[in-house]
């Protein structure tokens, strides 16, 4: 694997900003909460996770592919469908060796609009410190820079996305600096990475966003306090190209392996 001299990292606050930028290693975060329920569907042994962007989309894989049907409008669980956007409610569930399709409402857009990256991760802070290790080698494989997206909620910003990924540029700076890589920060990155600093408790950062407030009047406490736990998971979700559309677990490797993501 080449190690460059330097590294270019930036945070798109709203995802928009991400609209112009150069080919990069890819990192969507959408931490309330389809970021944590991919890792946590994958942790839990799903064979198969498809992405949906409409409900009519997820409903068809869903009876061509006997798949679960997971995901939300507006907070909600879709009619027909067998669970919300919600880690705690997988966790309910037996996903060993099932199939599942995904579609909500931020999330699922943005990572179908990330697909044309060399190479797309899901990031959140249960896999943080994991994400940015595998970004980092990505990187130096494939000779470009990270940059992390917020999905946000409808294309506006939102506090849980923006702390989560100042939580994943640490992370990424720190593995970085262990393979002697330098970084450069962009703005972005800084501003998401100084306002995470200013948390001491990843559960508060969570609460005071208005999609936490979201969760709260739904009634899904529990995805709280999944979703606030760091560096608890070694899952990398990768995207992988198609029709349609798919999540794996990227199996981590250390070479020029990578580059074949």
């Amino acid at each position: 694997m080449t190690i460059p001299a330097s590294l270019e990292v930036d945070v798109a606050l709203v995802p928009s900003l991400a609209r112009s930028w150069r080919p990069a290693v890819c990192l969507v975060v959408d931490q309330l909460r389809a970021s944590t329920t991919i890792v946590t569907a994958l942790d839990l042994g799903c064979a198969e996770l498809l992405l949906a962007v409409t409900l009519a989309e997820a409903r068809r894989l869903g009876r061509e592919r006997g798949s679960l049907l997971v995901g939300e409008r507006r907070g909600l669980t879709p009619r027909g469908f067998d669970a919300n956007n919600s880690p705690a409610e997988l966790i309910a569930m037996d996903l060993r060796g099932r199939s599942v399709v995904l579609s909500t409402s931020n999330g699922t857009p943005e990572l179908c609009r990330a697909s044309a990256m060399p190479a797309t991760l899901v990031a959140c802070l249960a896999n943080a410190g994991a994400c940015a290790a595998a970004a980092v080698d990505l990187a130096g494989s494939l000779g470009v820079g990270i940059g992390v997206v917020c999905a946000g909620t409808l294309g506006q910003l939102t506090l849980d996305d923006v702390y989560a990924a100042g939580v994943v540029v640490e992370r990424t700076v720190e593995a970085a600096r262990a393979r002697g890589v330098d970084v450069r920060l962009g703005d972005g990155a800084w501003a998401a990475r100084r306002l995470a600093s200013t948390y001491a408790d990843p559960l508060a950062a969570l609460d005071e966003s208005r999609t936490g407030l979201l969760v709260h009047e739904i009634g899904a406490e529990a995805d709280l306090e999944l979703c606030a736990r760091v560096d608890v998971s070694a899952t990398v979700p990768i995207l992988r190209p198609g029709s349609p559309l798919r999540i794996e677990r990227l199996e981590r490797t250390r070479g020029p392996e990578l580059a074949g993501v």
